[in-house]
């Protein structure tokens, strides 16, 4: 046994078990407070001393920023006592919170986050492998820097090893690029777990340094109504991201705008021109698959000879675009510049719609597209892009929508006109018959005579399915005769009744057998105002390519086919079609009106949404002129 000195510690010499130790008492230290001994050994070796260190130092702590209360504890087990600061408070999805570091007595220092003052426990990154690579895909990836050091963040490289660590190696880089991240300093803005390692926030495609969130993000604000000046300047306010030739508001000689709008608008114009295709090709397909299985049950069960209880139903409109503009002579003319034709679907089932009410049909956009005209040559085009016949077309009884149909279809469908057009039809031309209405209101509302107004009030949906041809004309002669009683012209009234009393007689019998079917366009009006007039607000005039202002109306339409309640998706399919093409995207800017040889400045420019020539030569490419 070792021997001691009466009063000594007890503790023995490591290197001579047994030897005379004696303790010189304690220094201070850089690690800590240490014990010296004197250690003499048995003969034969030399007297020494050594040293144990008794109590360590604790790691330096930082200064805690003002005089407010204590923060609270770090909620990690064992550091119950260690040194906590604030840094600051940041907001996400669900609201805002207090970032917290703790720095232990032992260990790493780490973050943690507190909601209305109570800790919530750090969460841990999770771990994914590193990506594979493409020429070698059992090799052992690790880290090897990053590159890009011109993007806002920098990206991650890796090197494979084909044969192992020791072997020959070379530096790759995954399809779609993704930013280094530091670990335990990163968080995910749309999950909250801290980034590991592999995690770093992928780019969209190669040669742009925008995530493929923020550019889902800005496809969904275009569908519903944002200006693409908006949506740039969104994105560079978030990004922080700024251009040198850019002076927030200071106006550009001969432009109204902020120069911070002109040079931003483009960024979400391209990506409307590259990814908005890769997005209506999925929805594209999916409307054509669920078309194409109504089309086979009407096929079988007209082979069977039974009834169809949920036919194939179009409703169709359009929206015309004006211009208001000063001529030569400095007098404002208003003349019409363009159309937006749309087509909506009528599904059938029990269906919640759009303010949660179970309905046995509902109605869902299926196709919008501008076109110089509304001619019959536009209708054909848009009758050709859906690719299938309906049972029935419900529509207004314009001329070149009629001629549309009959041309494209040839007789193979029903054309219903819309009750609300035809109501509508008829009473302007008793509004401007002098005494057929009473009084005009200041907003321009007129009321009809007490017998006229009695009798319109008859023209509804449940009076009309029950009508048959005969009482459908009795209804004309009726209204004809309380003009007669009134000593009132039936001159415009008989021109209506020539356009309207056979083509809704022709489908009486249809009605009767399908008493569900829409006999108006009301609700596709209400869809138009709620869904299409948001993107034409206070810019329908700055459209010009006729391309990329149907591809921006295709995200419409995929907003109401609710692709954009599912943002996971969105994203997955931007990456999906850029990592097939090796994360490269389309061109930018390939969608362009190619301005004539020798236009001068001061000449207006070509706009193919504005060339009427165009639409017949499209019609004319595709067969259908």
């Amino acid at each position: 046994m070792p021997k001691y000195r009466r009063g000594g510690p007890a503790q023995a010499c490591p290197d001579h078990p047994g030897a005379w130790v004696v303790s010189k008492g304690r220094r201070q230290t850089a690690a800590g407070t240490k014990q010296r001994f004197a250690c003499t050994p048995k003969a034969g070796a030399d007297p020494h001393s050594f040293s144990v260190l008794v109590e360590a130092v604790s790691a330096p702590r930082p200064k805690r920023r003002g005089d407010g209360p204590p923060p609270p504890p770090c909620p990690v087990p064992g550091h119950e006592d260690s040194w906590v600061v604030s840094r600051g408070t940041r907001t996400n999805k669900t609201g805002s919170y207090q970032r917290l570091r703790c720095t232990p007595t032992n260990g790493t220092p780490h973050m943690f986050r507190a909601v209305n003052g109570r800790v919530v426990a750090p969460k841990l990154a999770v771990w994914a492998p590193p990506p594979r690579c493409p020429e070698h895909p059992g090799a052992l990836i690790i880290r090897d820097g990053f590159y890009a050091k011109s993007t806002p963040k920098k990206r991650q490289r890796y090197r494979c090893y084909p044969t192992g660590r020791g072997g020959s190696s070379h530096a790759f880089t995954p399809p779609l690029p993704r930013a280094k991240v530091k670990a335990g300093h990163e968080e995910c803005v749309e999950c909250e777990e801290q980034r590991g390692m592999h995690h770093g926030e992928p780019s969209v495609s190669r040669r742009q340094s925008w995530s493929s969130r923020l550019v889902a993000e800005a496809l969904r604000d275009l569908s519903a109504g944002a200006s693409y000046s908006m949506t740039g300047r969104r994105l560079r306010k978030i990004t922080k991201r700024t251009r040198s030739r850019e002076r927030d508001g200071k106006k550009r000689k001969g432009y109204p705008g902020q120069r911070l709008s002109r040079n931003a608008w483009h960024i979400a114009a391209d990506w409307c021109e590259i990814y908005s295709p890769v997005l209506w090709d999925h929805v594209d397909a999916e409307m054509r698959a669920r078309t194409d299985a109504a089309v086979k049950e009407r096929e079988r069960l007209l082979l069977a000879k039974q009834p169809n209880p949920e036919p194939l139903a179009l409703l169709i409109d359009d929206i015309p675009i004006h211009a208001t503009f000063t001529d030569h002579n400095t007098r404002r003319v208003t003349r019409r510049d363009y159309f937006i034709l749309i087509a909506a679907e009528v599904r059938w089932g029990d269906l919640i719609d759009d303010w949660g009410e179970m309905r046995e049909r509902d109605m869902q956009l299926r196709l919008a597209r501008a076109y110089p005209t509304n001619d019959h040559h536009a209708w054909k085009l848009l009758f050709d892009e859906l690719d299938y016949t309906p049972d029935f077309v419900i529509a207004d009884a314009g001329t070149g929508l009629l001629k549309g149909v009959d041309e494209f279809y040839k007789g193979a469908v029903t054309f219903i006109p819309s009750l609300y057009h035809v109501r509508e039809a008829i009473e302007e031309g008793l509004y401007k018959t002098t005494g057929a209405w009473t009084r005009a209101h200041d907003d321009g509302i007129k009321e009809l005579v007490p017998a006229l107004d009695e009798h319109m009030h008859g023209l509804t949906r449940r009076a009309v399915t029950k009508m048959d041809p005969s009482e459908w004309s009795k209804w004309w002669d009726d209204l004809e005769g309380i003009l007669d009683r009134l000593g009132l012209p039936v001159a415009g009234t008989r021109k209506r009744r020539r356009n309207y009393e056979g083509a809704v007689a022709q489908i009486l019998p249809a009605l009767a057998a399908q008493p569900n079917l829409p006999l108006a366009t009301g609700g596709l009006e209400v869809a138009l105002r709620m869904k299409i007039q948001p993107v034409l607000a206070n810019r329908s005039h700055a459209f010009a390519n006729i391309e990329r202002t149907n591809r921006l109306l295709d995200l419409v339409v995929c907003r109401d086919f609710g692709l954009f309640d599912d943002m996971p998706t969105v994203i997955s399919l931007l990456r999906a079609d850029n990592t097939e093409a090796d994360g490269w995207s389309t061109q930018l800017r390939m969608v362009s009106d190619p301005q004539p040889p020798g236009k001068k400045p001061k000449d207006k420019p070509y706009s193919s949404l504005r060339d009427q020539l165009l639409v017949r030569e499209m019609a004319r490419q595709k067969g259908l002129a």
